[in-house]
């Protein structure tokens, strides 16, 4: 991580205020917070989560408040949580506070929120809010889809569950986010595989399906795959293609265009079972009626081969009942 260099720290090492002022104007340095410091290449190199955390160190360091941890969106990027489409123009810090105090810059904004010591955790020396905590003041503040994500994150790689969230949110019940954050913890799941599922599976919700995770279909040869997405109701899965599906799997031995083979092959047979398969990706997600007009045209393509089936089946039946009768006979 880049490090932060404090005034103090320079001054001890005979680097004077006039030399401060001048590493910043000729953009060697760059000052994050008053009396705080960074290396401009090395911050500038940096993805932009972790160069929300250094400014969160910053501005924690210059804090003076005893009471005051990070938190919210600030807080999930130390848990190491995937804070998709958040905006992290500012450090949010909470102090422990039943009301007022709460203020915003342009580099923090500070909540006032009761918590308690088991509801923080430390980090090199910044104190952070837990994970349960963290994940729901995030689905107290952010867009729904946005939160989801977070929580998603949380459930899959640390196991947090939507009971860990209900009781971070039961400890502030007064807190006119909670009937937001519920709806958050009771739809996190932690069977979605990306962000891109996430998003996906909150797409579904909106447009009115009620979808299955990672549901394994087998034929009568056996085990086909496991799908993203299955949707019973009409007779379809779908699947979300993220940019390396085809590239960073393909296993050891096997080209681009063994994977795409085998992909087709297993296609084939989900279709050969009477299910409909549409294949999106992450630019599809920002546009959901096309998501929907394909979902549509599945649907009907299901109902229309259903009803081919049974007329292709009667005729067989008929037959099968005159022999019947004739050997009867």
């Amino acid at each position: 991580m880049t490090r932060i260099v404090s005034r103090s720290d320079a001054l001890s090492r005979v680097i004077s205020d006039a030399e401060l002022q001048r590493y910043c104007r000729t953009r060697a340095w760059r000052r994050l917070r008053p009396g705080r410091f960074v290396s401009r290449d090395k911050f500038d190199a940096l993805p932009r989560e972790d160069k929300h955390r250094v400014i969160a160190e910053a501005v924690f360091d210059a804090t003076i408040a005893p009471d005051a941890v990070v938190s919210h969106v600030s807080a999930a990027i130390f848990h190491g949580l995937d804070v998709w489409n958040a905006d992290l123009s500012r450090v949010h810090i909470t102090r422990n506070r039943a009301r007022g105090g709460g203020r915003s810059s342009a580099v923090r904004a500070v909540h006032t929120s009761p918590y308690t010591d088991d509801e923080v955790v430390d980090f090199d020396g910044v104190r952070v809010t837990g994970l349960a905590r963290t994940v729901a003041d995030c689905a107290r503040s952010l867009p729904f889809d946005t939160a989801v994500c977070v929580a998603d994150f949380a459930a899959r790689t640390r196991g947090l569950t939507t009971e860990d969230v209900l009781a971070a949110l039961d400890s502030c019940p007064n807190h006119p986010g909670n009937r937001m954050a519920r709806r958050v913890a009771e739809f996190m799941d932690g069977r979605s595989e990306s962000v891109g599922e996430s998003r996906a599976r909150v797409l579904l919700h909106q447009l009115g399906y009620s979808p299955q995770l990672q549901v394994q279909i087998v034929d009568e040869r056996g085990f086909v795959g496991r799908v993203d997405f299955d949707l019973p109701d009409i007779e379809t899965v779908l699947e979300f293609d993220g940019k390396v599906k085809y590239g960073r799997y393909v296993p050891e031995g096997k080209s681009a265009a063994d994977v795409l083979w085998d992909e087709k092959r297993r296609e084939d047979r989900i279709r050969a079972t009477g299910r409909q398969v549409v294949r999106i990706a992450w630019s599809d997600l920002d546009h959901p009626e096309f998501v929907d007009r394909r979902l549509r045209d599945a649907a009907d393509r299901a109902r229309r081969h259903r009803a081919t089936s049974l007329r292709t089946a009667r005729p067989r039946s008929r037959q099968s009942r005159g022999a019947q009768s004739s050997e009867s006979v």
